[in-house]
């Protein structure tokens, strides 16, 4: 019984690592562009800022460069500062 039982709450726990918070918060990223791609499997436009990478709206995409600083806040996506 007790192991049934912690079998659900280690299942909850790592659901609730890929569902967002109630409060609607949404995580800030800033960063520099260090590469940027198509990902044909997934019909994405992505770019990869410190080694992590994020789908960017197609607008977006056309308009950064590598080595863009770049910033995701409130589901926008901006250039803070352009390479050079």
């Amino acid at each position: 019984m007790t192991k049934g039982v912690l079998l659900v709450v280690i299942l909850a726990i790592s659901v609730a690592q890929f569902l967002p918070s109630c409060a609607g918060t949404e995580r800030t990223v800033t960063g520099w562009v260090e590469y940027k791609y198509f990902h044909a499997g997934r019909g994405w436009y992505m770019i990869v800022i410190n080694n992590v990478e994020y789908p960017v709206p197609d607008d977006f995409y056309d308009q950064v460069q590598v080595g863009d600083l770049v910033k995701y806040e409130n589901g926008l996506w901006t250039i803070v500062r352009k390479k050079g």
